[in-house]
């Protein structure tokens, strides 16, 4: 589900909400002068929020609202409660598309950064590049990688590549080398007997 489909079927809930509350007001209008009343009685009850379920109550004037607004609409009072979504849901539109095309290939290139170290990156990219100015804040930054699905993912290392098998080589080499003399001092302090031969073999063989 995108997040645009997502929203609207949140505004249906909504709208079909809000009907509900002020709905007999409109099929049942109160007699003259009773309107108050009745919007201060439907302000006092408890209602079900329509997403959480969770107990909710709403003000008079928020009631008084929703009332005139249907009224106002005859033909469709159910959509005219139905809250439009903004023709740039979900863009930030503080950010501009070269900022927005910055950090993409930034992203792309170093997938294991955090929000803080591609905000602070951007902000040194901006000071020779004016186009990337103004900067976006770290909270729309954030807004803006999540919603594209810029996640951060750990750094993955490759152990059989052929850097990796000469690079443990090198270290192995360095670790014979160091313990080598450590050897061979123990091997001619040892006791005078056999030490000499001893000696001699571990230098002959290596």
């Amino acid at each position: 589900m995108t997040e645009q489909a997502g929203g609207k079927r949140v505004h249906e809930k909504w709208a079909t909400f809000r009907f509900s509350v002020i709905g007999l007001l409109l099929a049942a209008p109160p007699p003259r002068g009773e309107l108050d009343g009745a919007i201060a009685a439907l302000a006092e009850r408890t209602w079900h929020h329509p997403t959480s379920g969770k107990p909710v109550r709403f003000g008079f004037s928020t009631i008084e609202r929703w009332y005139y607004r249907a009224l106002k609409e005859k033909g469709d009072p159910v959509g005219s409660l139905r809250r439009k979504l903004r023709a740039d849901a979900g863009r930030q539109p503080a950010m501009s598309g070269a900022v927005r095309h910055a950090i993409t290939a930034q992203y792309a290139a170093h997938k294991s950064w955090s929000v803080k170290l591609h905000h602070d990156n951007l902000a040194a990219l901006a000071e020779s590049n004016p186009d990337l100015l103004p900067m976006p804040s770290y909270a729309t930054l954030r807004r803006f990688l999540k919603a594209n699905g810029f996640n951060k993912r750990r750094r993955l290392t490759r152990r059989h590549t052929e850097g990796a098998e000469r690079a443990e080589a090198r270290f192995l080499d360095r670790e014979v080398r160091t313990t080598r003399p450590s050897m061979w001092v123990h091997c001619c302090t040892s006791t005078p007997t056999m030490a000499h031969a001893r000696c001699s073999r571990l230098t002959a063989s290596g």
